[in-house]
């Protein structure tokens, strides 16, 4: 299961929210076989084929949030520069950054009107771009992970 202990403080979100949220991650995945399990009132789990990624909300954003590796390679500079220009080049409305050491990916987003077909389009987004960007790294920094 992703990770959550790179948490993102904030006002509590509203119940309201949360549920749409909820109804959005059950109706997405009903049929799909993947696991999701609610970890808090505001911070779901997804684990997919490939990968696994939380979906959290506060009371101002939503996050999609998927740790690509937990560590960092000795060369960590070029690694950066790989980052940047994948960011520039092949993420789309994600991002990749570096938290507490690890590398992530993340979509973060406003909640106002954020609705069922944008929640669709952010995990689809997920699913297209994050096992290529994690291959293309894996094998130039973790080659021993491969």
């Amino acid at each position: 299961m992703a990770d959550v202990d790179n948490k993102i403080e904030a006002d509590p979100p509203d119940q309201n929210l949360a549920y749409l949220i909820d109804e959005y991650v059950n109706k997405f995945y009903k049929a799909s076989g993947e696991e999701v399990v609610r970890v808090r009132h505001n911070i779901w789990a997804v684990r997919e084929a490939s990968y696994s990624f939380n979906i959290i909300i506060t009371s101002l954003l939503i996050v999609f949030d998927a740790i690509l590796f937990d560590h960092l390679p000795e060369q960590k500079n070029m690694l950066f520069e790989d980052l940047l220009s994948l960011n520039a080049h092949r993420a789309k409305t994600s991002k990749l950054c570096l938290v507490k050491d690890r590398i992530h990916l993340r979509i973060v987003r406003g909640l106002e009107d954020f609705d069922y077909s944008e929640f669709v389009a952010q995990v689809e987004e997920y699913r297209e771009i994050f096992p290529g960007i994690k291959e293309k790294l894996l094998e130039k920094y973790f080659p021993d992970e491969v």
